[in-house]
């Protein structure tokens, strides 16, 4: 029993399947990776507040630097791809947990009307710097308050598995969304083949910072249950996958083998690990689930 609801479903029964590390060294503690036993998601816990989880994000987290306008639009190229091939004619977009702001930095401002959210007011002023004050949010989307309907896009990069309450995210960006508009998710895939091998040694885990951690199925359910219908979706991630399978084996060999001879077999499978994540992606077993969902 869990002292904390599931927001997907509001069960308080779960199963520990395994424990994970800060892989950022802010703590030694163990954190349970869990099973909700009444809807499956997995879960990080214990719950956190949004104070208690602020210490597990270092200053830099989010970037703290003012890089050129083209490092930015080459950062983003991935993002930019994906969301150009969901033929979006323009309007006002909401990038709920933008950071410093790169990927609506990376848009062209003559056809998106830009605004971002970002929890981290460090990371909310250096997009504010960029995208103007009145359009950069400190805090999170509910707390926001936009007006009905006032959105043509809202975007979730990496974001919706930070958060307490995913569903509770959902239901507010289909409000604040005009009816046919496009939610754009991307969230590291629970079911991958990475998730499997490496367990609590799975890099996109990232405990404590992610909360809930998402499948395919459980997406395409929640996203029916909240008013959206998927119309794109990939596996793959130049960006994230590749190098999430290696810093997974990375630290699955350092706790395995804490030698030489672990570090051998690391160098050793290096030019093995882009192949075989391609075609495991190709297989819809990706590390990285990114889709594109209409507002019904």
């Amino acid at each position: 029993m869990n002292e904390s609801p599931c927001d997907l479903c509001g069960s308080r029964s779960a199963r520990e399947l395994y424990t994970a590390r800060d892989r950022l060294g802010n703590s030694t503690a163990d954190f349970h990776i869990s099973q909700c036993l009444k809807c499956g998601i997995l879960r990080t816990l214990p719950p956190m507040t949004e104070r208690e989880l602020a210490r597990f994000y270092p200053a830099d987290y989010w970037g703290d630097e003012q890089p050129s306008l083209d490092w930015i639009r080459s950062s983003q190229k991935e993002k930019t791809r994906f969301f150009d091939g969901c033929h979006l004619a323009g309007g006002r977009i909401l990038d709920v947990g933008c950071g410093a702001g790169f990927f609506l930095r990376a848009l062209d401002p003559q056809n998106w009307n830009r605004y971002g959210v970002e929890i981290s007011r460090e990371a909310a002023l250096l997009a504010a710097r960029a995208l103007g004050d009145d359009r950069v949010f400190a805090g999170v989307l509910k707390e926001a308050q936009y007006e009905n309907s006032f959105f043509d896009a809202v975007s979730f990069w990496s974001a919706l598995e930070h958060a307490n309450e995913p569903r509770a995210s959902l239901v507010e960006a289909h409000r604040i969304l005009k009816t046919g508009g496009t939610l754009i998710l991307q969230v590291p895939n629970a079911a991958s083949y990475q998730a499997r091998v490496f367990r609590g040694h799975w890099f996109a885990l990232d405990a404590p910072r992610h909360r809930y951690h998402f499948t395919r199925k459980i997406l395409d359910q929640l996203l029916r249950e909240t008013g959206f219908e998927i119309y794109r979706a990939t596996f793959f991630s130049k960006a994230h996958n590749a190098h999430a399978l290696r810093q997974s084996l990375k630290s699955k060999l350092r706790a395995d083998q804490p030698s030489s001879f672990g570090r051998a077999m690391f160098l050793l499978s290096l030019p093995f690990l882009r192949p075989v994540d391609w075609l495991m992606s190709a297989a819809r077993q990706g590390a990285t689930i990114t889709l594109a969902a209409r507002a019904v």
